[in-house]
């Protein structure tokens, strides 16, 4: 339940409220948990989710000239960074580490991706400063 006091407050523990009298026995443990649907230490990791997706839709679909190292490693190191903070804090929250491992899996496996074409093509690869724009030299 929240404590505040504004309206998206207000509507979360109404939701949860009315929520609170259908959810069956056998859910009760999961429910009441420290880490449960009534915490944010569910729905955070239920919402991160949502950047697992866009990267594998990133591995699937994205060309490799077009992957960004940068945003990639800053995904794959926060990765790292919350997988480490879910343990050590209280209550211990696996479905976060668990996110943040698949975050830093799909984030290395597009650096490598990104990495395995810029080895195979360094030599016809000429960078544009404007709008880092990668551009294949004519060899005709």
């Amino acid at each position: 339940m929240s404590k505040g006091k504004g309206p998206l407050s207000k509507l979360y523990n109404a939701i949860i409220n009315s929520v609170d009298v259908v959810v069956p026995q056998s859910m009760r443990p999961f429910w009441e948990s420290p880490a449960g649907p009534k915490t944010v230490f569910f729905w955070a990791p239920l919402g991160k989710w949502g950047l697992v997706l866009a990267g594998i839709g990133d591995l699937v679909k994205r060309p490799p000239q077009n992957v960004s190292l940068n945003q990639s490693g800053v995904l794959a190191t926060t990765g790292l960074i919350w997988s480490r903070y879910s343990v050590v804090i209280i209550p211990k929250n696996y479905s976060l580490l668990a996110v943040n491992l698949v975050v830093f899996l799909t984030q290395g496996f597009l650096i490598a991706k990104h990495l395995k074409w810029r080895s195979e093509n360094s030599k016809q690869v000429v960078y544009q400063h404007p709008r880092s724009i990668l551009r294949f030299h004519d060899s005709s």
